[in-house]
Protein backbone atom coordinates (compact mmCIF):
# COMPACT_ATOMS: atom_id res chain seq x y z
CA UNK A 1 0.00 0.00 0.00
CA UNK A 2 1.30 3.39 -1.07
CA UNK A 3 1.44 6.64 1.24
CA UNK A 4 -1.47 8.33 -0.47
CA UNK A 5 -3.67 4.33 0.82
CA UNK A 6 -2.46 4.15 3.84
CA UNK A 7 -3.63 7.59 4.35
CA UNK A 8 -6.97 6.98 2.90
CA UNK A 9 -7.34 4.07 5.21
CA UNK A 10 -6.65 5.66 8.01
CA UNK A 11 -9.12 8.30 7.47
CA UNK A 12 -11.69 5.64 7.68
CA UNK A 13 -10.91 4.72 10.31
CA UNK A 14 -10.36 7.80 11.77
CA UNK A 15 -13.71 8.43 10.54
CA UNK A 16 -15.05 5.23 11.66
CA UNK A 17 -14.18 5.89 15.20
CA UNK A 18 -15.19 9.46 15.05
CA UNK A 19 -18.57 8.17 14.50
CA UNK A 20 -19.15 4.56 15.98
CA UNK A 21 -18.02 6.37 19.28
CA UNK A 22 -21.32 8.92 19.10
CA UNK A 23 -23.65 6.83 17.50
CA UNK A 24 -23.00 3.36 17.93
CA UNK A 25 -22.15 0.76 14.92
CA UNK A 26 -25.51 -0.85 13.50
CA UNK A 27 -27.17 2.91 13.59
CA UNK A 28 -24.95 3.91 10.89
CA UNK A 29 -24.51 3.04 6.94
CA UNK A 30 -21.67 2.76 4.92
CA UNK A 31 -23.07 5.74 2.99
CA UNK A 32 -23.00 8.33 6.51
CA UNK A 33 -19.72 7.24 6.85
CA UNK A 34 -18.31 7.72 3.39
CA UNK A 35 -20.00 10.97 2.65
CA UNK A 36 -18.24 12.11 6.14
CA UNK A 37 -14.45 10.84 5.09
CA UNK A 38 -15.15 12.30 1.22
CA UNK A 39 -14.45 8.76 0.07
CA UNK A 40 -16.74 7.09 -2.77
CA UNK A 41 -17.72 3.45 -2.03
CA UNK A 42 -15.66 1.49 -4.51
CA UNK A 43 -12.57 2.80 -2.23
CA UNK A 44 -14.03 1.42 0.52
CA UNK A 45 -14.63 -1.86 -0.38
CA UNK A 46 -10.49 -1.55 -1.93
CA UNK A 47 -9.81 -1.78 1.94
CA UNK A 48 -12.15 -3.53 3.41
CA UNK A 49 -14.57 -6.49 2.12
CA UNK A 50 -17.67 -5.64 5.11
CA UNK A 51 -18.71 -3.27 7.21
CA UNK A 52 -17.83 -6.53 9.87
CA UNK A 53 -14.09 -5.98 9.01
CA UNK A 54 -14.27 -2.51 8.75
CA UNK A 55 -15.46 -2.29 12.88
CA UNK A 56 -12.82 -5.07 13.54
CA UNK A 57 -9.83 -2.41 11.75
CA UNK A 58 -11.41 0.42 13.96
CA UNK A 59 -11.61 -1.31 16.75
CA UNK A 60 -8.26 -2.66 16.03
CA UNK A 61 -7.32 0.95 15.63
CA UNK A 62 -8.44 2.51 18.43
CA UNK A 63 -7.05 -0.37 21.02
CA UNK A 64 -3.82 0.48 19.15
CA UNK A 65 -4.10 4.10 20.48
CA UNK A 66 -5.58 3.79 23.59
CA UNK A 67 -2.73 1.10 24.46
CA UNK A 68 -0.08 3.16 23.18
CA UNK A 69 -1.41 6.49 25.18
CA UNK A 70 -1.72 4.06 28.31
CA UNK A 71 1.65 3.07 27.94
CA UNK A 72 3.14 6.23 27.37
CA UNK A 73 1.68 7.77 30.48
CA UNK A 74 2.46 4.51 32.59
CA UNK A 75 6.39 5.32 31.35
CA UNK A 76 6.55 8.74 32.93
CA UNK A 77 9.11 8.16 35.25
CA UNK A 78 8.65 11.93 37.21
CA UNK A 79 5.67 10.15 39.10
CA UNK A 80 5.36 7.43 41.44
CA UNK A 81 3.35 4.26 39.71
CA UNK A 82 0.39 4.98 42.16
CA UNK A 83 0.61 8.38 40.80
CA UNK A 84 0.69 7.56 37.04
CA UNK A 85 -2.02 5.19 37.41
CA UNK A 86 -4.14 7.77 39.41
CA UNK A 87 -3.60 9.90 36.14
CA UNK A 88 -4.31 7.49 33.37
CA UNK A 89 -8.34 7.26 35.46
CA UNK A 90 -8.29 10.71 36.07
CA UNK A 91 -8.24 10.80 32.32
CA UNK A 92 -10.87 8.26 31.92
CA UNK A 93 -12.90 10.03 34.04
CA UNK A 94 -12.80 13.47 32.45
CA UNK A 95 -12.65 11.94 28.87
CA UNK A 96 -16.39 9.95 29.94
CA UNK A 97 -17.86 13.19 31.11
CA UNK A 98 -17.56 15.37 28.26
CA UNK A 99 -19.93 16.07 25.47
CA UNK A 100 -23.09 15.48 27.49
CA UNK A 101 -21.51 12.24 28.58
CA UNK A 102 -21.18 10.66 25.18
CA UNK A 103 -17.77 9.88 26.69
CA UNK A 104 -15.11 8.87 24.18
CA UNK A 105 -14.59 5.19 24.86
CA UNK A 106 -15.16 2.80 22.25
CA UNK A 107 -15.46 -0.18 24.60
CA UNK A 108 -18.33 2.13 26.59
CA UNK A 109 -19.93 2.70 23.72
CA UNK A 110 -19.49 -0.51 21.58
CA UNK A 111 -19.11 -3.48 23.33
CA UNK A 112 -22.03 -4.87 24.21
CA UNK A 113 -24.14 -3.53 21.30
CA UNK A 114 -21.54 -5.77 18.82
CA UNK A 115 -20.51 -8.88 21.51
CA UNK A 116 -23.71 -10.86 20.30
CA UNK A 117 -23.75 -10.43 17.08
CA UNK A 118 -19.80 -10.29 16.01
CA UNK A 119 -17.57 -12.75 17.02
CA UNK A 120 -14.62 -10.93 15.37
CA UNK A 121 -15.60 -7.30 16.99
CA UNK A 122 -16.24 -9.45 20.28
CA UNK A 123 -12.82 -10.85 19.75
CA UNK A 124 -11.12 -7.55 18.97
CA UNK A 125 -12.79 -6.09 22.40
CA UNK A 126 -10.99 -8.62 24.04
CA UNK A 127 -7.51 -8.61 22.65
CA UNK A 128 -7.62 -4.79 23.24
CA UNK A 129 -9.18 -5.00 26.80
CA UNK A 130 -6.74 -7.91 27.84
CA UNK A 131 -3.63 -5.99 26.97
CA UNK A 132 -5.32 -2.57 29.21
CA UNK A 133 -5.57 -4.85 31.97
CA UNK A 134 -2.13 -6.39 31.61
CA UNK A 135 -0.57 -2.50 31.23
CA UNK A 136 -2.41 -1.97 34.62
CA UNK A 137 -1.29 -5.24 36.46
CA UNK A 138 2.45 -4.35 34.75
CA UNK A 139 2.11 -0.70 37.04
CA UNK A 140 0.56 -2.28 39.88
CA UNK A 141 3.54 -4.68 39.83
CA UNK A 142 6.06 -1.41 39.55
CA UNK A 143 4.48 0.12 42.13
CA UNK A 144 5.01 -3.05 44.61
CA UNK A 145 8.19 -2.06 43.70
CA UNK A 146 8.88 1.22 44.34
CA UNK A 147 6.46 1.49 47.31
CA UNK A 148 3.66 3.46 46.02
CA UNK A 149 0.67 0.89 46.02
CA UNK A 150 0.35 -1.76 48.72
CA UNK A 151 2.27 -5.23 48.56
CA UNK A 152 -0.92 -7.21 49.46
CA UNK A 153 -2.33 -6.61 46.51
CA UNK A 154 -2.61 -9.68 44.15
CA UNK A 155 -1.35 -7.49 40.86
CA UNK A 156 -3.90 -9.39 38.21
CA UNK A 157 -6.63 -9.34 40.68
CA UNK A 158 -6.31 -5.82 41.42
CA UNK A 159 -5.91 -4.95 37.81
CA UNK A 160 -9.21 -6.64 36.59
CA UNK A 161 -10.91 -5.56 39.91
CA UNK A 162 -9.61 -1.69 38.96
CA UNK A 163 -10.55 -2.07 35.37
CA UNK A 164 -14.31 -4.08 35.57
CA UNK A 165 -14.78 -0.55 37.93
CA UNK A 166 -14.08 2.00 35.99
CA UNK A 167 -15.69 0.25 32.84
CA UNK A 168 -18.81 -0.49 35.10
CA UNK A 169 -18.86 3.28 36.41
CA UNK A 170 -18.65 4.22 32.88
CA UNK A 171 -21.74 2.39 31.63
CA UNK A 172 -23.78 4.02 34.47
CA UNK A 173 -22.48 7.53 33.75
CA UNK A 174 -23.70 7.43 30.69
CA UNK A 175 -27.06 5.77 31.60
CA UNK A 176 -27.14 8.43 34.50
CA UNK A 177 -25.75 11.48 33.00
CA UNK A 178 -23.88 12.37 35.70
CA UNK A 179 -20.16 12.15 37.05
CA UNK A 180 -21.22 10.30 40.23
CA UNK A 181 -20.43 6.55 39.02
CA UNK A 182 -16.95 8.15 38.33
CA UNK A 183 -17.06 9.66 41.13
CA UNK A 184 -17.33 6.79 43.39
CA UNK A 185 -15.07 4.32 41.19
CA UNK A 186 -11.82 6.75 41.74
CA UNK A 187 -12.88 7.12 45.86
CA UNK A 188 -12.91 2.77 45.56
CA UNK A 189 -9.37 2.91 43.42
CA UNK A 190 -7.86 5.51 46.23
CA UNK A 191 -8.78 3.39 49.14
CA UNK A 192 -7.64 0.09 47.44
CA UNK A 193 -4.60 1.88 46.90
CA UNK A 194 -3.86 3.66 49.98
CA UNK A 195 -0.63 2.06 51.79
Amino acid sequence: MNSASNEKKTLLLKTGLEVFTVHGFTNVGLTELLKKAGIPKGSFYYYFSSKEEYGVEVIRFYMQEYTTNIARLFSNSQLSCKERLLSYLKTWQENQCTNDYYGRCLIVKLSSEVSDFSEPMRHEFCLGTSKVIQLITDIVKKGQIDGSIPKHLEPDYAAQELYQQWLGASMLTKIQRNECPLKAALKYTNNLLKN
